[in-house]
């Protein structure tokens, strides 16, 4: 197993760093389009900081309570990004071949919109996997990753509610395992696949992938759940909004000193 987690690291490392460039000239352009920010920020935008953070939620007496969760990245690991499960599906279910292909998409990933990187993601990873090969994974390989990579906080507040729902745009048998055996997780709503006999095609459903909050609105119809869990992001503020008390969990910006780690980690073991 230490192959694999030293490959997950890998990709983890190499994704930040097409981020962190991206941030960067994505910065150096809005600086010169000075104007048109001190435009924008004249207009009162959503603020979902707004929201009270995980850490000040109050543990005791939600045992009769509905806890939904937005995603799992992000919010109940503390990885921003699930290309590394990717890259671990990829080579264990897969072939060394098949993960040095998704390797080898981060620039096409890099340049596209969230929803069209997902589906290639997904296409390269799971096109002519077996469905059995899935299920070992999300049952013996998969957890043991997520393990390390739980955020603490946000798992205590899941663990005080009594019934608990999460909401994922990743393929859901990726994690239904996972949240359903260790986090005593009632639902997952996630990404369905699409497949041939017992092989995935590579393909999602024709429901397409989740949109969370048109997810959580079908799910509970008019009700609202009591506790929201979700990101600082603004992708996340429609989904905490339909809930009557939202969480969220402070943004990460150590980008630098994660990347500096898992190189330093890397060279070690080699």
């Amino acid at each position: 197993m230490v192959f694999p987690m030293e490959l997950l690291r890998l990709a983890d490392w190499i994704l930040y760093q097409l981020l962190a460039n991206s941030c960067y000239r994505a910065a150096r352009k809005m600086k010169s389009y000075g104007f048109h920010l001190g435009y924008l920020s004249s207009k009162p935008p959503l603020q979902p900081s707004s929201f009270p953070s995980v850490t000040k939620c109050d543990l005791e007496g939600r045992g009769s309570q509905t806890l939904v969760a937005c995603d799992i990245h992000r919010v109940l690991l503390r990885s921003h990004s699930f290309f590394p499960y990717f890259m671990l599906v990829a080579f264990e279910g897969g072939s060394i071949l098949r993960a040095l292909l998704l390797l080898l998409s981060c620039p096409v990933l890099w340049i596209l919109d969230h929803e069209l990187s997902l589906r290639v993601m997904t296409f390269i990873t799971f096109c002519g996997l077996r469905t059995s090969v899935m299920e070992n994974m999300s049952r013996a390989v998969l957890p043991k990753f997520y393990l390390e990579n739980l955020n603490l906080h946000a798992c205590e507040v899941l663990a005080s509610a009594g019934s608990k729902v999460v909401f994922t745009s990743v393929p859901r048998v990726m994690v239904e395992g996972f949240l359903r055996e260790y986090l005593s997780v009632g639902a997952v709503v996630g990404t369905e696949l699409h497949s041939v006999g017992c092989y995935f095609s590579g393909l999602v459903s024709g429901s397409g992938l989740l949109v969370k909050h048109r997810a959580l609105k079908d799910y509970f119809g008019d009700r609202k759940p009591d506790i929201g869990v979700g990101s600082s992001s603004v992708h996340d503020h429609l989904f905490l909004s339909l809930c009557k008390v939202s969480l969220k969990l402070a943004p990460l910006f150590n980008h630098l000193s994660n990347c500096l780690t898992l190189a330093c980690s890397i060279l070690q073991c080699s």
